[in-house]
């Protein structure tokens, strides 16, 4: 049913649990596995954001190897995460997007988050994966 799903995750262990559910979905439907992760832009200076990337790369790239995701298949970029990962999966013509999303109540349910802004904008389907 899904060609090609889009994982986006932190570098974090919450990536590798939601890694893992994609990878079993991208084994039940026989999809092509994209993996992103989206560090948030931001207004600091940019020798920060640039620390931030370089220690983002490498647990990422642990992370995607310790499921066999093949460089070709991931990507990091830095954006506004609903955005970045909105427009990767139309470039990529994803058919699935898996994303992690905690538990929301009060205030922040009310401003609003990266997955529900997901839902929202997205051209196809979402699969949250609750941690």
């Amino acid at each position: 049913m899904y060609k090609t799903i889009l994982c986006a995750i932190e570098a974090s262990q919450e990536g590798r649990f939601v890694l893992s559910k994609a990878v079993d979905l991208s084994k039940q439907h026989e999809s092509n596995l994209i993996v992103l992760n989206v560090l948030p832009y931001s207004f600091l200076p940019k020798d920060y954001q640039r620390e931030l990337k370089e220690d983002a790369i490498p647990k990422f790239e642990e992370i995607t190897s310790s499921f066999g995701i093949a460089k070709k298949n991931r990507a990091l970029k830095v954006g506004k995460p609903y955005e970045v990962i909105c427009k990767e999966a139309v470039k990529r013509n994803v058919d699935l997007i898996v994303l992690g999303t905690h538990s929301k109540k009060g205030i922040s349910s009310l401003i609003g988050s990266t997955a529900n802004s997901i839902v929202n904008y997205a051209h196809c389907d979402v699969t949250l994966v609750r941690i």
